[in-house]
């Protein structure tokens, strides 16, 4: 790793830790972080790791946004292409074949907070907050935020929070849903979210992959179609290696061994 290294990945077992290292600037998002954090999540999932956690160096900031010396100065056309780029990364976060978890501890800011809402799900410090304050600066969010959060806490609170600038404590995410477990201490986010990756590594790596497509299939789809997708891809994960496992193992009341059916989880269900 270079003195310069924008990422640390860390990755001790089935699950890898992938840390924003730009303590300096509040670990905000240029574009190479971006490019770098999308070539790091592609080059984990295709390596077997099971989930993955995404966290920022120090207390104060998981990422405080996008990098303001970047998009001062820049044409409408080059805005465009620059917050084009970003947003796709981000949406590939979304994407990802295993979970990604962000360990929020402290603040998420703009593109910071949208990376979060692209994620799996968060854990979130005490003290973190959540926010989307770009109009306060003449800009807006142009890394999916207008879409995700709006999604996921309903269009008056959305727009509140990006209208006002007002910020989001972590207790206040937690009541929106926007965190699934209460908010934990700073000295304990990103082991917090380890504990939930390894639980989450030790289910069927192809059941969790399907989990998670079917999850994303669903959202933008009526729920007819949804279904039929969900039993698709239940059809053919019952029908499986890993499942077969799966279920020998809990009638012989041990602990599957999935790693036994690893050829099997390199396919996408």
């Amino acid at each position: 790793m270079s003195d310069d290294a924008v990422l640390v990945v860390d990755r001790p077992g089935p699950v890898a830790t992938v840390r924003i290292d730009r303590p300096q600037v509040h670990n905000a998002l240029n574009a190479r972080v971006l490019r770098e954090l999308d070539g790091a999540l592609a080059e984990l999932a295709a390596d077997d790791v099971r989930a993955i956690v995404l966290t920022g160096t120090g207390t104060r900031a998981f990422s405080a946004g996008a990098d303001l010396d970047e998009l001062a100065g820049l044409s409408a056309d080059r805005a465009y292409d620059v917050l084009s780029a970003g947003q796709t990364v981000i949406a590939r976060i979304e994407r990802s074949p295993v979970p990604v978890i962000a360990a929020v501890n402290g603040l998420a800011l703009g593109g910071g907070f949208e990376v979060v809402l692209a994620c799996t799900f968060a854990v979130l410090a005490e003290r973190a907050e959540l926010g989307l304050p770009e109009a306060g600066l003449g800009l807006m969010p142009g890394y999916g935020g207008t879409q995700r959060l709006a999604r996921r806490v309903g269009h008056p609170v959305a727009a509140h929070a990006m209208l006002t600038g007002e910020r989001i404590p972590a207790e206040r995410a937690h009541t929106l849903g926007l965190t699934p477990v209460p908010p934990v201490p700073v000295e304990d986010v990103v082991q917090a979210a380890r504990e939930l990756a390894l639980r989450v590594a030790a289910r069927g790596p192809r059941a969790v992959r399907a989990v998670l497509l079917a999850l994303r299939h669903g959202a933008d789809v009526p729920l007819d179609a949804g279904l039929a997708f969900e039993s698709a891809l239940a059809g053919l994960v019952t029908g499986g290696e890993e499942a077969a496992e799966g279920i020998a193992a809990f009638k012989a009341r041990r602990a599957p061994a999935f790693d036994a059916t690893r050829e099997s989880t390199r396919e996408d269900a």
